[in-house]
């Protein structure tokens, strides 16, 4: 395992990069906690980096009045990576190869699971406790999938000010955090908590109402402002007297599946602070706690009955000058040996209904469901035929928008190929494009040939996991097949490119189905995270093509090798390499 630790601005395209570190920082406990905050010191004042994480559990150890909650730690409560030389950009597209990854992750409290928490949290509040609580459970998954491949997959459907990587040994740290926990700049401190959640709409005017209405929504302001008087207290224990101010407040930021409420605390801290008297200060953020925070803490405690570890702790760095940006860990994937974490949550207050708290866990867990574009079907439209397997393609259009919850009839499709017929004498590609509103979009232009058959064709070095939500369909989602098609086409001048799966299953082309000839006999794999092409199921329906399961064994072995698609029809191909490129 080669260590690093990866921080990612996507609003900025600051990426800073940590690699090699000379020692990793790690405690596991109490008893630990003063030698490690002495060489952060140390280290820092030497002129060196300090990159990694913080766990939420660091909390109970930083408070007197929490140790007791403190177990034995299996995973460390801090490990923070100390590098010599100033960070630097990630490898070229490593941040940017994406190609397709589906994660599931199930979550482990059911309904009845959080609303007897729920209900507990509720009797808290009643008897005046706290105001506050944030609950949270863990959806857990498994995946082949490195840190370096989830977070490239997943980062554009998050973009997050806050992300990256963290693999310093144990458990690989993925964040796509949008929450700032705190900015050092000298002596000047910067606190951006977020509180308050609303679930995107569809309909673009809709979603922009929503977004103007939660900005004077009484619930989602409710939370915000408790905790921002909670950031407000921490930081003034810090900060010169008079200096806390609240330059913002019930700001709305949004991203792909949410509006988030966001406020922001600024202050001037006192001079001489050590990290250890403003961690004690701030750790954990209020955000993911409650109020007040070591009663909310305790009946976090309580009630969760698992660790947070890195998911709601603090990941960031501190540069040899004393500055410092640290992240609040939500929106975190915690990896071990192929075993995925995700936990989410949302903060409780007296008015709250459980049943919506429940599904707003949920729908932060929505990033890692694959999002339809536009959904498309490309005919073939020939002078003398018209549109060929022109009923297939409707119907199969017809099956994808009953699945993406799109409103299409048949009528609607027959009228917009009849009213844009092409005319001329070549054959036509034709795509008919249907956007999430509705909306249906006809194009087309000549069908220019492939190239000389047979076709040339090779392996993809890179392995499909793909949703099946997506895969039986045609979606505009497909940027990991064209640019792997384009990347290999530049260095092999191929036609087309074949991808297996991590079974070494051969799958599909990026834009063909794939056949054998085995005996005289036409082999196609069977539909399993693939597209149903059209003409493979007239084939199959037609009993000259058999679905099996095809190993690249048994496709290196093959006596022919045909790819093809509707559009094209049958063609021969060659492979022209037998190793994955």
């Amino acid at each position: 395992m080669r260590p690093y630790v990866l921080l990612d601005d996507q609003k900025t395209g600051e990426t800073r990069y940590f690699t090699q570190p000379i020692d990793i920082i790690t405690a596991y406990n109490y008893g630990d906690l003063s030698a490690a905050f002495e060489k952060i010191e140390n280290y820092q004042r030497s002129g060196y980096y300090l990159a990694g994480f913080l766990s939420y559990e660091l909390g109970y150890a930083l408070e007197p009045s929490l140790r007791p909650l403190l177990t034995t730690q299996d995973k460390p409560l801090i490990q923070l990576g100390v590098f010599k030389t100033p960070p630097k950009a990630p490898p070229a597209n490593s941040l940017y190869r994406a190609k397709p990854v589906s994660v599931h992750l199930e979550p482990q409290w059911s309904l009845s699971d959080y609303l007897n928490r729920y209900k507990k949290v509720q009797n808290y509040i009643e008897a005046g406790d706290v105001y506050q609580i944030n609950l949270t459970f863990p959806l857990l998954g498994q995946t082949r999938n490195s840190a370096k491949t989830l977070y490239a997959s997943f980062r554009r459907s998050q973009p997050g000010r806050y992300g990256g990587i963290v693999r310093l040994g144990g458990d690989d740290i993925i964040s796509f955090s949008p929450e700032l926990f705190f900015e050092k700049h000298g002596s000047n401190m910067r606190m951006r908590p977020m509180k308050g959640t609303r679930p995107r709409l569809s309909n673009i005017l809709a979603d922009k109402a929503l977004r103007a209405e939660m900005q004077n929504e009484p619930k989602s302001k409710a939370e915000n402002l408790m905790i921002v008087d909670l950031l407000r207290n921490d930081l003034s224990r810090l900060c010169a007297p008079g200096s806390v101010k609240v330059p913002e407040l019930f700001a709305v930021e949004t991203y792909p599946t949410v509006h988030q409420m966001i406020s922001e605390v600024t202050g001037t801290l006192k001079e001489n602070l050590s990290w250890l008297e403003i961690f004690k200060g701030l750790f954990p953020c209020g955000s993911i706690t409650g109020a007040p925070k070591i009663r909310a803490i305790e009946i976090i405690h309580e009630l969760e009955t698992h660790n947070r570890s890195a998911y709601c702790g603090a990941i960031g760095y501190i540069a040899p000058n004393g500055n410092a940006c640290f992240n609040v860990a939500i929106r975190t994937l915690q990896l071990n040996e192929g075993q995925l974490r995700y936990d989410v949550g949302s903060g409780v207050v007296l008015d709250s209904d459980g049943e919506d708290e429940y599904q707003e866990c949920l729908l932060k867990a929505e990033i890692f469901k694959p999002k339809s574009r536009a959904v498309f079907e490309t005919f073939r439209w020939e002078p003398e035929n018209g549109y060929i397997r022109k009923d297939q393609h409707i119907n199969r259009l017809l099956k994808a928008a009953s699945q993406f919850k799109i409103p299409l009839t048949e009528t609607q499709i027959q009228s917009c190929l009849l009213d844009k017929i092409p005319r001329g004498s070549t054959t036509q590609r034709i795509r008919l494009s249907l956007a999430r509103s509705g909306k249906l979009e006809m194009s087309s232009s000549p069908l220019k040939p492939l190239g000389k058959v047979p076709l040339r064709i090779c392996l993809s070095q890179y392995c499909l996991e793909p949703s099946r939500q997506i895969t039986e369909h045609k979606v505009e989602m497909r940027d990991f097949y064209d640019g792997e098609r384009s990347r290999l086409q530049a260095l092999e001048k191929i036609d087309e490119v074949i991808f297996m799966s991590h079974d070494h299953i051969i799958m599909e082309g990026s834009f063909t189905t794939v056949y054998i000839e085995e005996n005289g006999q036409l082999l196609t794999p069977k539909l399993k995270g693939i597209l149903p092409g059209i003409l493979r199921q007239d084939l199959v329906n037609s009993e000259k093509v058999t679905e099996t399961e095809i190993s690249l064994e048994r496709f290196l072995k093959a006596d022919k090798i045909f790819i093809g698609n509707s559009l094209r029809g049958l063609l021969p191909a060659i492979l022209i390499s037998k190793k994955r490129l």
